[in-house]
């Protein structure tokens, strides 16, 4: 599931000087055996051409390379390759267990810049037996080819300037008038997508065709292969759309080939495998992290840049009046450029602030410039200037996230029909109208793909089921949710638990808010993901209850060193707090 950073806030890129390693592979899985021991040959080979290097980019005990794979794992007879770029932390402990493999969501969001962010802690909680790896899947950041849509960066900022990152602007009021002109901006955003994808398909061509979920789980495979070798299984830890590639996965590869598997913020893979996002299903909890932010904005005064002003009614009526406003009368600024402040811009900083509680107080404090009229933050942080600079930079692949989702969603035609604007709106109002009319639209234009028609027909969409009869993984997934989460709702996870049956295990953090579970952490879950990651050990019980200890408007890290519950070591507790810095700066 998308968030406004592409996954849980790894947005910067860093440039990374690495060597290719020049293997051509096939792969194993849907081929015949003749097919299979051919791809661990191949394995073998791309093991010993790797050439680790120096990431040259400041993060000096990791190592990068690029990794080339296959274009297409169904057709052996096609040579084409793509190059997968991957960052690593070398496991510490002689004791190494293997590679265990990250995905920070999205989907578009860089697993080698997760890496750098967070695997030297993720290594001290897992008492460094494990090489931590980053990478970048198929058609994101560094790996290569990349979803470009844009000559230069510069070109990229001024098409984001001109959709306005395609941010509606809507009050929280939404009356029929509204719904008109809410028709008049999706004509318009949906002009733009279709021809963002044949400007994408220009420049990338039939390779954007390949970059489905399939083809990631299908890259993992070849990688922990090459890395470990051809029996090594896989470890995997993902977070959001990261969710449906470890679902896919537990579908897609042999049973055997599965080690131990962390699925963190769950999407659900019936919806996704039709309809990428629909924000009427996807939101179903935002209004209550919304409400929580509110409440807990109140409770905390001072600490709260709003908090000792207003209750929480009066900070919702506040934030409901200022939306209304700005979409009546928007605001022209000058903050070093000119721009026009309206509800969408305000919109969009409101969503990034549901994700995590951490990200709590930087929103109180837009907030509260905000309703004193200096929008500078605001515009800075949702509408930034297109740079002329850039135009020495190449894109950012910020569009991989749709070329990504609806390369996993059902093509559109007769017996599946594309929906029809009314349709598209009226799942936006109901999303507004029943979860929350302040943020509920969050991430609706990701589930517009019948403007790509560049990516069809498929070449790597999973059309399989999601459920896996009991007995079938030697170690069940772990499946983690916030209760309220506020993209990737509690019954998503529960719905995955009864898929999956005794293949995994289920744990929740009932008083949580946030996208994730790591969003708002917990002491008990540590020593759930140390016995199960470092011994393959889970919980008896098929649903594990911790409770959250992370609490909103305090500085999270001022309890790791003096919190002793469960006997958890003081390396371990200050790992895990730092963490959660790592994964939502």
């Amino acid at each position: 599931m998308p968030s406004p950073s592409l996954g849980m806030g790894f947005t910067a890129l860093i440039s990374a000087s690495v060597l290719l390693s020049a293997v051509s592979v096939t792969s194993a899985l849907s081929f015949s055996n003749g097919g299979v021991a051919a791809q661990e040959l191949k394995a073998r080979a791309a093991n010993e051409s790797i050439k680790w290097g120096s990431c040259n980019n400041g993060f000096d005990n990791f190592q990068c390379a690029n990794v080339t794979v296959p274009l297409d794992y169904n057709n052996v007879s096609d040579t084409r390759t793509m190059s997968i770029f991957v960052s690593r932390f070398p496991a510490t402990n002689a004791t190494r267990l293997g590679s265990v493999f990250l995905n920070p969501g999205g989907p578009g969001g860089s697993g080698s810049q997760l890496a750098f962010e967070a695997g030297q802690n993720l290594s001290t909680v897992l008492k460094g037996q494990y090489d931590i790896v980053g990478f970048d899947p198929r058609g994101v950041k560094l790996s290569e080819p990349y979803v470009s849509c844009f000559d230069n960066l510069y070109e990229e900022e001024k098409f984001s300037q001109l959709v306005r990152g395609f941010q509606l602007n809507l009050p929280a009021n939404i009356t029929s008038e509204v719904v008109g002109n809410l028709k008049e901006q999706i004509t318009y955003v949906s002009s733009n997508i279709s021809s963002l994808s044949a400007q994408c398909y220009q420049r990338v061509g039939d390779a954007l065709r390949y970059m489905g979920t399939e083809m990631v789980v299908h890259d993992i495979d070849f990688m922990t292969k090459a890395f470990d070798g051809p029996d090594a299984p896989i470890h995997y830890w993902g977070w959001s759309y990261g969710t449906i590639i470890g679902q896919y996965m537990v579908q897609i590869l042999p049973p055997e080939r599965l080690g131990r598997i962390i699925i963190d913020g769950v999407v659900n893979p019936d919806d996704w495998a039709v309809r990428p996002l629909s924000p009427q299903q996807a939101t179903a909890q935002i209004g209550h992290v919304f409400q929580a932010f509110a409440d807990n904005c109140a409770s905390a005064g001072d600490a709260c840049a709003i908090g000792s002003k207003m209750t929480s009614n009066e900070i919702i009526a506040k934030i409901n009046g200022t939306l209304d406003s700005l979409y009546a009368s928007p605001v022209s600024v000058n903050v070093g450029y000119p721009a026009t402040v309206d509800a969408g811009l305000l919109r969009g900083v409101l969503q990034g602030g549901m994700f995590s509680v951490r990200d709590w107080p930087t929103t109180a404090s837009t907030l509260a410039q905000v309703f004193a009229g200096n929008y500078s933050t605001l515009v800075q942080t949702m509408l930034p200037a297109a740079n002329p600079n850039d135009k020495t930079k190449p894109d950012d692949s910020a569009y991989a996230a749709n070329v990504i989702a609806c390369s996993d969603a059902l093509q559109s035609g007769p017996s599946n029909p594309a929906p029809s604007l009314e349709q598209e709106v009226d799942d936006i109002v109901q999303a507004l109208e029943q979860n929350s009319p302040q943020v509920g639209e969050i991430g609706y234009s990701v589930g517009l793909c019948h403007n790509w028609p560049s990516l069809y027909p498929n070449k790597s969409r999973y059309n399989g089921s999601f459920g896996l009869p009991d007995g079938t993984l030697r170690t069940p997934i772990l499946i983690f949710t916030q209760a309220n989460d506020p993209v990737t709702p509690y019954d998503s996870a529960i719905a995955a638990a009864q898929r999956l049956g005794n293949n995994s295990r289920f744990l929740e953090q009932p008083g949580g808010f946030g996208h994730t579970a790591m969003s708002q952490m917990s002491w008990c879950t540590l020593p759930i993901v140390q016995s199960y990651m470092l011994y393959g050990e889970y919980p008896e019980s098929n649903h594990t209850i911790c409770q959250v200890d992370q609490v909103p408007f305090v500085p999270w890290n001022a309890s790791a060193a003096t919190n002793t519950t469960q006997g958890l070591d003081l390396e371990s507790r200050q790992a895990w707090a730092d963490l959660n810095a790592a994964l939502f700066p």
